[in-house]
């Protein structure tokens, strides 16, 4: 199966974010672009938000790997929040918790964002 392409262009750009030169520059300008994102943004972002975002949506009972592609501008927008975020213990203590994602609305950027994003995918399923 065919890796998800977001997850190829988090990959890519982790990769240049790292330094390591496995990645032709103009591709990963390209994958910057198409994000909406520039250098600045990889160099500032924090280590480690790619799985703490990704962690967050699955509490939201987002499958990241599934969502729908018309969702990009929400999912540049919440990767920009995650990796700039200064709530990561709150974050981490959340994770270790068996609380539900209501919490995450005391401390999440994202929040709002997820839970629209599940409403919309539970009525589309409803249908």
């Amino acid at each position: 199966m065919t890796e998800h392409w977001l997850a190829r262009v988090v990959a890519r750009l982790s990769r240049w974010r790292s330094g390591t030169p496995t990645e032709d520059p103009e591709a990963v300008a390209r994958s910057l672009g198409e994000l909406g994102l520039d250098p600045f943004d990889m160099r500032t972002a924090r280590e480690g938000s790619e799985g703490d975002l990704r962690r967050m949506m699955l509490r939201f009972g987002l499958d990241p790997d599934s969502l729908p592609t018309g969702w990009l501008a929400s999912l540049r927008d919440a990767e920009r929040a995650c990796a700039h975020c200064l709530e990561v213990g709150r974050c981490r203590r959340f994770f270790a918790s068996d609380e539900g994602p209501e919490a995450a609305r005391n401390f999440c950027p994202n929040a709002e964002i997820f839970e629209d994003m599940a409403e919309r995918l539970r009525k589309s399923a409803g249908r």
